[in-house]
């Protein structure tokens, strides 16, 4: 580890040993810090838990891509996306309410 954590560490069992009145030698105190230090290098393999699987953007896209490529052409609007009635002399123009106006959806 850097100095830097053996630092910590040392201050952190310094402060503790002080609290409970327990003496030792910086020699003593630099070995139990060396010794921490080297436990807590090890805590991981001790209580190892796995991280949750993420899901990278690229797997996200890939997943994405999939999706898209399987659409099919829709049949309801004739690939148009829009769906055009007539009554009498009032036409009606929507969007397909089964592609949502894509022309293609899921199959």
């Amino acid at each position: 580890m850097s100095e830097a954590h053996f630092r910590y560490w040392r201050e952190a069992l310094q402060s503790s040993f002080e609290e409970h009145a327990v003496t030792v030698t910086d020699e003593q105190l630099d070995a139990i810090t060396r010794d921490i230090e080297g436990s807590h290098e090890c805590y991981g393999m001790a209580f190892y838990s796995p991280d949750p699987p993420s899901v990278s953007e690229a797997d996200r896209l890939r997943v994405e891509l999939k999706a898209e490529r399987d659409k099919v052409h829709c049949e309801t609007c004739d690939g148009r996306g829009r769906i055009s009635s007539a009554f009498g002399t009032f036409v009606s123009n929507s969007q397909c309410w089964k592609c949502r106006g894509e022309g293609r959806h899921a199959p």
